[in-house]
């Protein structure tokens, strides 16, 4: 596991290279390979849905989140607040201006992790600070907070509140206490009628 872990990131790192040097960019400041792989090494760069969650609802005002789908899925559903950066406009100049904006958690996501990994190892190859991942993506996020789970006989009080967090969250985001199920996991995100109720999404962001 660790192997392939470690593969992964060296192709990461040359993907982000690679990007870098396509775009003629010579002028960024860039963070050495080593220090880079050592970043990636450490996990702090996942923030889980739980956490995401809290700050929405929270209307956390150094929370940014963005999300790295095609423009068709973010008009479908997206998360409160979120801006829609297409992968190929991370190098242009207005999103490198709205990634380097000082006192805000940027947050990446797409489904699943892996467009959001290549996001965060281009941007930490760049040198932009605070840029973290929702871990899982949007497909864990709804697994975890939209789809309901069941509750052990055996749950610790911690387990207890976090499901009462959750369920809350729920209402917050459907109005509901419960959705129904849905034969596609992936993409039952879409089929659920969100009530945005933090600011409003908004669609660009450098493209």
């Amino acid at each position: 596991m660790e192997r392939k872990y470690t593969i992964l990131a060296v192709l990461l790192i040359v993907l982000a290279l690679g990007l870098v040097v396509l775009q003629k960019k010579k002028e960024l400041k860039e963070t050495d390979p080593k220090s880079l792989l050592m970043a990636i090494a450490e996990k702090s760069r996942f923030l889980s849905a739980d956490q995401v969650t809290h700050r929405i609802i929270e209307n956390d005002p150094t929370l940014m989140l963005i999300d790295l789908r095609p423009t068709d899925q973010f008009k479908k559903f997206t998360l409160p607040g979120s801006i829609n950066i297409q992968p190929d406009s991370l190098l242009s100049k207005g999103t490198l201006e709205l990634l380097n904006q000082p006192g805000k958690d940027k947050v990446l996501y797409g489904n699943s992790d892996l467009t959001a990994e290549k996001a965060w190892v281009l941007g930490t190859r760049l040198s932009i600070s605070r840029l973290y991942i929702l871990k899982g993506g949007l497909n864990e996020w709804y697994n975890t907070i939209i789809k309901p789970g069941d509750v052990s006989a055996t749950a610790s009080s911690a387990d207890l509140d976090l499901v009462s967090f959750r369920n809350a969250a729920r209402q917050f985001f459907t109005g509901a206490g419960k959705t129904s199920d849905a034969t596609d996991d992936s993409k039952s995100y879409e089929k659920v009628n969100v009530l945005r109720k933090a600011p409003a999404a908004k669609s660009g962001g450098g493209c």
